[in-house]
């Protein structure tokens, strides 16, 4: 990957969409069809991601939010291949610290989908989430 291509992501992205796929096929929404999140990339490689459902603030005060309704996590992050990889060492998701996250990176004009590998669910089904970003303006 050239300086070029490995400068396009550093910034501040806002999410525009995230479905998830079973089999290849279209299956769900999430966080629902109006998520929102944010995702950093900083020069000095480190990013941070966070996820949740429009409703959230609408939740009582100190409630739990589990996974499916608000995710964060963070990390040292680097290019390898096609691949945008997160080395998480903070998590709202505790299986994930100390893991490394593989996304695909897929350019569609200035909007970035990262994609997960498909993985195989305890039915047997192949999973995979795609989330599309939208640079924000910089500062």
């Amino acid at each position: 990957m050239s300086v070029e291509e490995l400068q396009s992501i550093i910034g501040t992205w806002k999410l525009k969409d995230w479905h998830s796929r079973k089999n290849g096929e279209f299956y769900a929404y999430p966080m629902e069809k109006d998520v929102k999140g944010q995702l950093i990339y900083t020069p000095c490689g480190r990013m941070s991601g966070f996820l949740m459902r429009a409703d959230f603030k609408g939740r009582p005060p100190r409630s739990d939010a589990s996974a499916a309704i608000s995710l964060s996590y963070g990390g040292n992050w680097y290019i390898e291949g096609p691949e945008v990889c997160h080395d998480v060492d903070l998590s709202t998701i505790p299986g994930w610290i100390g893991t490394t996250l593989r996304r695909t990176m897929i350019w569609q004009g200035d909007d970035l989908l990262l994609k997960t590998g498909p993985e195989t669910g305890k039915d047997g089904h192949d999973y995979e989430n795609l989330l599309l970003w939208k640079r924000l303006d910089a500062c």
